[in-house]
């Protein structure tokens, strides 16, 4: 809803979403390419298992409609309390189908779709662990909500910087005012009410409302102080001291390339050179949950995850000081905060050329292309460049059960409201999560508009409305 509502594409953010969203490579030179489409998606398991073909597009327009009718329109509402939700739910079939995933762990509701073919269930599976969530966590219906994300993955125009740019933009012409490189260093109360912030530079800004998106130990242990909110809530403090961190990270490269990667997997699948992810180096069920076994235990393997190569949708990102054909491309996995191999600023570069090794054997054009540049980013950077990255935390803290919905990032700022007046939190740590999704700060936005009593000039869209009536959002 903020794309639209905030008319961000006016403002030069522009998406490419390619219909061939992901393609398993095998080492012996063929592949299964994932489309938008379910029945595309199905001729390409249809090579490999025709009966897995029909029951994917079965299990994909099941998993559709629980996305469409139910956890997106929750992306973008208040979260139920747990115990509201699984009661409401269980007045409608649909809503009883997400409360039996709930209870689930990916493993099983994976399982429940009865696929025989192992690059079926590996290429579901990796699609809802790519971005570090662990399959034997529950929350099963999480595994359909991130396929359908990785389905519909998208690459913003000249980069991804422009949709902070054209949020900037709109802000602008709103009225607001920007600082931008101000370091906030404390949230500034009169008792239990926020009035404003301190920054680095000693100047202090007042103002009616003040909304965080960081996480919740730098925003009540650092920002606001144990003091402060000992004496708004009684259990602020304990909640926040037991929030949890995710159990890995990402490491990946990014490249300019001379030349585009070639595929030999395309000979097989002429699609694999216009799909958006490749997925290399595995094969199998087991051998993904090894490398999640692996990287939680503090080792790292470099020869398995994913690339992306963004100049095939976006030429203008290519490096301009060599010829044309030129080509910037990225290849991530998941990965341990604590290498238990030593220190990553150490090792990245080893790393690097064994991910460009692997690669290779994909991709052989690689091993003669030159590489004009590359840019290493590991746990500790991420954490070192985002502060609020804690530990390498992309979603500022693990999707767990007891951290989602009205739990995240506690139940008592599940509505974005804190115990401290006039101090709200939005961003990855609060319900929906991380991701990108803009939903943290748009429902933020709506509550504290409805505090201060402002007339919300934007309209809830209609799946939300429709789902509220059927009992699946509050």
């Amino acid at each position: 809803p903020p794309y639209s509502d905030l008319t961000l594409e006016s403002w030069g953010c522009r998406y490419v979403m390619p219909e061939a969203a992901l393609s398993l490579l095998t080492r012996d030179g063929r592949a299964m390419t994932f489309y938008r489409d379910i029945k595309r998606t199905a001729q390409s398991i249809a090579r490999f298992s025709v009966n897995d073909a029909e029951r994917y597009v079965g299990l994909m327009e099941d998993w559709y409609t629980v996305v469409n009718e139910a956890l997106i329109p929750a992306t973008y509402s208040l979260p139920l309390r747990m115990l509201d939700m699984v009661v409401s739910y269980e007045k409608s079939e649909l809503g009883r189908v997400v409360n039996e995933m709930a209870e689930e762990t990916f493993l099983e509701t994976l399982d429940a779709a009865g696929f025989e073919n192992e690059l079926v269930n590996t290429a579901l599976l990796f699609m809802g662990t790519m971005y570090g969530i662990d399959p034997e966590d529950g929350l099963g219906f999480l595994l359909p909500l991130y396929a359908n994300r990785v389905l519909h993955s998208s690459v913003i125009l000249s980069g991804s910087h422009q949709l902070a740019a054209s949020l900037s933009r709109f802000a602008n012409k709103a009225g607001a005012r920007l600082e931008r490189a101000a370091e906030v260093t404390k949230i500034l109360t009169d008792g239990t009410k926020a009035v404003g912030v301190r920054l680095a530079s000693g100047e202090e800004i007042f103002g009616k409302k003040i909304i965080t998106t960081t996480d919740p130990e730098m925003t009540f242990l650092d920002l606001v102080g144990e003091d402060v909110c000992n004496a708004a809530s009684p259990t602020l403090i304990s909640q926040t001291k037991a929030w949890e961190w995710e159990s890995v990270s990402l490491f990946n490269v990014h490249y300019a390339l001379s030349e585009r990667p070639r595929y030999t997997a395309a000979g097989f699948d002429a699609d694999v050179d216009r799909s958006l992810i490749k997925v290399m180096g595995l094969e199998s069920v087991d051998e993904l949950l090894k490398h999640i076994k692996t990287t939680k235990s503090g080792g790292f393997n470099p020869l398995a995850g994913s690339a992306t190569t963004f100049t095939d949708y976006d030429p203008m990102q290519a490096p301009v000081d060599v010829e044309p054909g030129s080509a910037v491309a990225c290849f991530e996995t998941i990965a341990p905060y604590e290498n238990s191999a030593g220190d990553w600023d150490d090792l990245q570069e080893g790393y690097a050329r064994q991910v460009r090794e692997m690669w290779s054997q994909y991709a052989p054009n690689l091993a003669s292309a030159t590489v004009v540049r590359h840019y290493v980013n590991h746990p500790k950077a991420i954490e070192a460049k985002l502060p609020n990255m804690k530990r390498g935390s992309i979603k500022h803290g693990a999707y767990l059960p007891t951290q989602m919905l009205s739990n995240r990032p506690n139940p008592d700022c599940s509505s974005y409201r804190t115990p401290i007046e006039n101090l709200y939190v939005a961003g990855a740590s609060v319900w929906p999560g991380g991701m990108v999704l803009l939903g943290g700060g748009y429902n933020a936005a709506g509550v504290v508009a409805d505090d201060l009593g402002l007339e919300r000039w934007w309209s809830e869209p209609g799946y939300v409305v429709e789902a509220r009536k059927k009992g699946l959002v509050g």
